[in-house]
C-alpha cells in the first residue's frame, strides 16, 4: 500500500537509475549494429538483417523509454504503463541477442542489457499496489477492445508460428527461416509460443473480468506488439533495399496490427485517471 500523502506511482530511485543505464547501453550498441559491419559479420544476410532492423526499432524504444520516465518520475500512471512495455520490448529483443548473434564484442553489453532490463521491470512492477493502479484504470469503456485486440494478435501468431513449424516436424525438414539464418531454431517461436503469446491471452481474459493484474499487464503488452511490429516492418524495408525476399502482404498486416493497438492503446490511457 502506498504511504499516505504519497502519489501510487513511487519508483524507488534505483529503478530509475537502471533505466537511464539501460537507455545508454541500449543505445550504443544499436547504433554500432547499424553502422559497424563487424558487428554482424558472423552472421548471415537475412539474420543480419533482422538484427539491424531490431536495433533500428531499440533507437526508437530508447526514446520512449525516456520520454515517460520523466512522467514516470512526475508519477503518472499513464507513463508507468508505458515505461513497463518498454522493458516488455527490452528484455525479449536482448534474449535474442544474447542467446542468437554469434559471439563478439557486444556479448557482455547484450548481457548487461538483459540483466538490467529484466531486474528494472521487476522492481517497477513490485513497487507499485497494483489493486490502486487498477482503480485508476476501473471502469474502462475501452478495456474491453484492447482485451480483444491482445487475444486476437496472440491467437493469431500462435496459428501463424505453428503453421510454419508442424508440416516440417512431420516431413522431418528443416524451415527456410532457419537455412537463411544460419540458426538452429528460431528464438522468436521459442519466446512467443512459450511466453509472449499465452500472455497476452492471459492478460485478455483478466483485462475483460476486470482483474488488477489484467489492468497493470495489458497497455505494457500492447506498447510491446506495437513497437516489435516496428522493428519487423524496418527489416522489411531493409530487405527490400537491398533486393531480399519480402513479404508484402505480412508487412501490411503488422502496420495494421501497430496501427489498430496504438489507436486502442491511446484510447484506454486517455481514460485513465491522473
Amino acid at each position: 500500500m502506498k504511504k499516505s500523502g504519497l502519489s501510487i506511482i513511487e519508483i524507488p530511485r534505483i529503478w530509475i537509475l537502471t533505466s537511464v543505464f539501460v537507455a545508454l547501453l541500449v543505445t550504443i550498441t544499436s547504433l554500432l549494429g547499424i553502422l559497424l559491419k563487424e558487428t554482424y559479420s558472423r552472421e548471415t544476410m537475412a539474420w543480419a538483417i533482422q538484427a539491424i532492423g531490431q536495433d533500428y526499432a531499440n533507437l526508437a524504444v530508447v526514446a520512449l523509454l525516456l520520454i515517460s520516465l520523466y512522467f514516470v518520475i512526475r508519477h503518472s500512471v499513464r507513463a508507468y504503463l508505458v515505461w513497463l512495455g518498454a522493458f516488455v520490448y527490452l528484455i525479449y529483443a536482448f534474449v535474442i541477442y544474447a542467446f542468437a548473434v554469434h559471439f563478439q564484442f557486444l556479448f557482455l553489453a547484450y548481457v548487461v542489457t538483459l540483466g538490467l532490463s529484466a531486474y528494472t521491470l521487476i522492481g517497477g512492477l513490485t513497487a507499485v499496489d497494483k489493486d490502486e493502479v487498477a482503480g485508476k484504470m476501473m471502469p474502462s469503456k475501452k478495456s474491453k477492445w484492447l482485451s480483444a485486440f491482445l487475444t486476437v494478435v496472440g491467437i493469431l501468431f500462435i496459428f501463424l508460428w505453428l503453421s510454419e513449424i508442424i508440416p516440417h516436424l512431420f516431413s522431418g525438414t528443416i524451415p527456410k527461416t532457419l537455412t537463411d539464418t544460419g540458426l538452429w531454431t528460431n528464438p522468436v517461436h521459442v519466446l512467443d509460443l512459450a511466453v509472449l503469446l499465452p500472455g497476452m491471452i492471459i492478460v485478455s481474459v483478466m483485462l475483460r473480468r476486470k482483474k488488477a493484474v489484467g489492468y497493470l499487464l495489458a497497455v505494457p503488452l500492447a506498447i510491446f506488439t506495437i513497437t516489435m511490429g516496428l522493428g519487423i516492418v524496418v527489416m522489411f524495408a531493409l530487405s527490400a533495399l537491398k533486393g531480399m525476399p519480402y513479404s508484402l502482404p505480412a508487412g501490411l498486416l503488422i502496420v495494421i496490427i501497430m496501427a489498430s493497438g496504438s489507436y486502442l492503446t491511446i484510447q484506454f490511457l486517455k481514460e485513465i485517471k491522473e
